[in-house]
């Protein structure tokens, strides 16, 4: 990665650290975004945003631990186990046979008709979801985590459609990415090899700035109601979507 990029990462990855600090995600979604707009290679961003984030999930989790719901976040955790070597191991394949933009694309419209669908549809929060739901928004999370680092977008849908505080949703989100991050990071060294570890010392020296931006986000997060959490995370999802699909006519 050019050293003249380096000021460029810096403020896209606070600038997404105090989003996610404020709504329980999009850290991931904002920063693949942004990251892909400069001309970083995918096999470079995935492993950078795994050690970058890890310093704002762990501000997040601290502040909001009496409001984590631990027992679908096991379940959840134990589902993403499963599923994000599969992405990874798909992240090694796709590398040398599909073009990045293409795979940004097809997720980018995917994440799109699923908050278009959700919108359209409008369900109520409920107390609790049937379990294939749970599955199959956990599962997708753990693959697209693996394949491109973006694995919030599933669980996101499967958390605004519970009947939760602003502190479980958010306490949630935060507490689901975190568990999943030790067996991503084994699992990328084993698929990518020794390429994996500049990228995430690159991702540690920004770590105090992550932080920051964490901070002042979950603060600034207090301010919202669930409602309004859910209209800012769709519409996240939404924009991060389009940009995702128009990546390729920026370039």
């Amino acid at each position: 990665m050019s050293p003249d990029l380096l000021p460029f990462v810096a403020l896209i990855l606070f600038i997404s650290s105090l989003i996610q600090g404020a709504v329980g995600f999009a850290f991931g979604l904002i920063a693949l975004t942004f990251l892909t707009l400069l001309g970083i290679e995918l096999t470079i961003i995935v492993p950078l945003l795994l050690t970058a984030g890890l310093a704002q999930l762990l501000v997040g989790v601290y502040k909001l631990r009496d409001h984590i719901q631990y027992e679908p976040l096991i379940k959840g955790s134990i589902i993403r186990y499963i599923t994000l070597p599969l992405g990874i191991l798909s992240l090694g394949y796709i590398t040398t046979t599909i073009d990045k933009a293409q795979i940004e694309q097809l997720v980018g419209i995917l994440i799109l008709g699923i908050v278009g669908l959700q919108l359209l549809v409008r369900p109520t929060p409920k107390e609790k979801l049937h379990p294939v739901w749970t599955f199959l928004a956990f599962g997708a999370s753990g693959y697209t985590a693996g394949l491109i680092a973006v694995g919030g977008p599933p669980i996101v849908l499967w958390v605004m459609a519970h009947k939760w505080t602003n502190g479980q949703i958010r306490s949630f989100l935060f507490a689901s990415f975190l568990a999943s991050a030790p067996i991503n990071a084994v699992v990328l060294y084993f698929v990518l090899g020794d390429s994996v570890f500049s990228p995430m010392l690159y991702g540690l020296a920004f770590s105090p700035l992550i932080a920051l931006g964490s901070h002042l986000g979950v603060k600034l997060g207090h301010a919202f109601s669930p409602e309004k959490l859910r209209t800012i995370a769709f519409s996240i999802l939404a924009i991060s979507s389009l940009s995702s699909i128009a990546a390729p006519l920026l370039h």
